[in-house]
């Protein structure tokens, strides 16, 4: 009997996600340069041949990576945007992260290979839009904090300089997950965020 549309499009998808995976792992573990796409499709279990079906080169998904990590750069800019208390929108997303890290196959990684694709500024549009989405993030960090501190949520201080300490440690977590693999302790939310609330001893 011959496969659906549906059940073909399950099989790329699949696909997809075992070669996004592969990538990720490589990517952290050996960098952009020293992994072929044959690595790849090692790593994922599938012939060199199929993953040529699905990006025709290491530059092709390597993009399609950082067009990810822009769409999800955006969705937690919004959020910070939006209405709520600052505290509450930045304990959420403290949650989601360090369960991420935590718990996702592969998330601690995906953070370190975009995070060095933003300090080598590679010339190509889907790293130059992931850096200007980090840029946007980083406003609307910095927006959030002064929010929070008009609300009397957040500690006093140059909201840039709190920003800066809140990236430092969220890259830090990640690289911490990744070189630390199952000895990695993740912290609670509230220490995370502790970088920026007020205390309420």
């Amino acid at each position: 009997m011959p496969r659906s549309s549906a059940q073909y499009e399950a099989m790329r998808t699949a696909t997809v996600e075992k070669v996004h995976a592969a990538a990720i792992t490589l990517f952290a573990r050996r960098g952009f340069a020293a992994t072929t796409m044959r690595d790849i499709a090692r790593e994922a279990g599938i012939s060199t041949g199929l993953i040529y079906r699905h990006y025709a080169s290491k530059d092709d998904l390597f993009s399609a990576l950082a067009d990810q990590a822009t769409a999800g750069l955006r969705r937690v800019a919004e959020r910070f945007a939006g209405e709520g208390s600052p505290a509450e929108l930045l304990g959420a997303f403290a949650h989601e992260f360090l369960d991420g890290i935590d718990r996702v196959r592969g998330y601690a990684g995906f953070v370190l290979i975009m995070n060095q694709a933003l300090v080598s500024r590679l010339a190509s549009a889907p790293v130059e839009a992931l850096v200007e989405q980090h840029l946007a993030l980083v406003d609307a960090t910095v927006a959030l904090i002064r929010r929070g501190q008009r609300a009397g949520e957040f500690r006093a201080g140059p909201a840039a300089e709190l920003a800066t300490c809140w990236f430092a440690a969220v890259s830090g977590l990640a690289t911490m997950r990744a070189a630390l693999g199952d000895r990695f302790v993740a912290p609670h939310p509230a220490t995370l965020t502790g970088i920026l609330t007020r205390s309420t001893k």
